[in-house]
């Protein structure tokens, strides 16, 4: 054995006892896919690095939803995670709670607030206190094409959803599925949060998804929505019931379907495979007049708890969560862009590039938009009733005049 390998294999061998003496932190996530769970190794490892050893809790499904539950139960039980996935407004909640460290004096030593766009700050912060540290920011309004199905019908890329729709008859004749994807209520959220605003411009979004503005919510423009919403079901295949995102990616992959309405967090898998953009696939945003950039954010909260070896490794968490360096290897793989605006994107994919010069178009003409099915817009409570409709109608043989009369009674009993 050379002195090297010795000395490797030493030092392999002595890592896991200096990670064990200084303690380890329990995180409840929901990252289930392959992209996602290599994109968490990044900090996983940057954290034992640091000699701490992350114990994985993974809860998947809902789009974050069962993980929520899952720490509901924990809650209850006076048995909380060191540490959380947050969508949206989840961490503020909890914080009101009362359950949540407040993570301000890392903040003020690291710079967090200078370093974040203002639109993420109201997810994590409550008051004075910060509360979550985000690693990322998505972009949910994509689309992601089947590069050689496109090219082999002699297809472009859309740039107007009737353009969308019609490419979609032209597939759906050759007999290729021309949209892949699950009945899940957030899947179907997805194409709804976009045609709000791609059809009737940002305000309208605005109006509707933020300030729910009665007039808007029961407008022709928001039967507009869902009669577009309705086409969008006639180009999906009737086995979509129980699909979950990742495999309806992989049917686009595959070369089984054309497209998919899904968030920047699907590149990821493409980019597993070892794909490239415009040269295996297609990444666009969803066509609409004015560009928008409907964002999330993937944040972690700590737990208040009395264990100081768990509050030790939280704040080592945390710091690696915000490390410049750990968001560069992190989003390069999951599919998104930093949350930390002072990270380049110089070496990331075309699409990355893409997302991040359209997101500064977007901030000019005041699309930036948090997107509502991720809960990044209305409060859950209305979110909620805008979700419900949308699926009822998606999976259903309602009319775009009764979903209309459906989201206006069910806003006015949410308030």
């Amino acid at each position: 054995m050379s002195k090297f390998i010795a000395t490797a294999l030493a030092a392999t061998m002595l890592m896991p006892i200096a990670a064990r003496a200084e303690g380890q932190i329990e995180v409840l996530h929901h990252w289930v896919s392959q992209s996602e769970v290599e994109a968490l190794n990044v900090i996983r490892k940057a954290l034992e690095a640091k000699g701490f050893q992350w114990k994985d809790s993974a809860v998947g499904g809902m789009s974050g939803a069962n993980a929520q539950q899952a720490l509901r139960a924990r809650l209850t039980a006076g048995d909380p995670p060191g540490a959380m996935q947050f969508l949206g407004w989840e961490g503020v909640q909890w914080a009101e709670q009362g359950v949540v460290r407040d993570l301000n004096d890392l903040a003020q030593a690291g710079g967090w607030r200078e370093a974040l766009a203002p639109q993420l700050l109201p997810f994590v912060t409550s008051g004075e206190a910060f509360i979550a540290a985000p690693i990322n920011m998505h972009r949910q309004n994509w689309v992601w094409a089947n590069k050689k199905i496109f090219d082999d019908a002699g297809i472009a890329v859309p740039k107007t959803w009737a353009e969308l729709i019609e490419t979609g008859k032209k597939l759906k004749e050759k007999g290729v599925v021309p949209v892949a994807m699950g009945d899940e209520p957030w899947q179907i959220g997805i194409i709804f949060d976009a045609l709000l605003s791609d059809l009737n411009g940002p305000e309208f979004y605005q109006k509707t998804a933020v300030d729910l503005d009665p007039e808007a919510l029961g407008s022709p423009e928001m039967v507009k929505v869902f009669d577009t919403l309705r086409e969008i079901r006639g180009l999906v295949d009737d086995n979509f019931v129980g699909r979950d995102w990742a495999v309806a990616t992989g049917m686009v992959i595959n070369g089984e379907a054309a497209m998919q309405f899904m968030g920047d967090w699907a590149k990821g898998e493409f980019l597993a495979k070892g794909l490239k953009p415009n040269q295996d696939f297609y990444c666009f945003a969803t066509p609409g007049k004015v560009t928008s950039f409907q964002y999330l954010i993937d944040s972690f909260g700590m737990f208040t708890v009395k264990d100081e070896t768990v509050q030790q490794a939280q704040v080592a968490l945390a710091e690696t969560i915000m490390d410049p360096q750990v968001q560069k290897d992190f989003n390069r793989i999951k599919g998104s862009i930093p949350a930390r605006n002072d990270v380049s994107v110089d070496d990331f994919d075309d699409c990355a590039k893409l997302g991040f010069q359209e997101r500064a178009t977007a901030i000019e003409k005041g699309s930036m938009q948090g997107a509502m099915t991720h809960g990044f817009a209305a409060k859950p409570e209305f979110a909620s009733v805008f979700s419900d409709v949308a699926a009822q109608f998606f999976v259903g043989k309602m009319s775009s005049e009764d979903a209309v009369k459906m989201l206006v009674s069910g806003i006015d009993n949410a308030r």
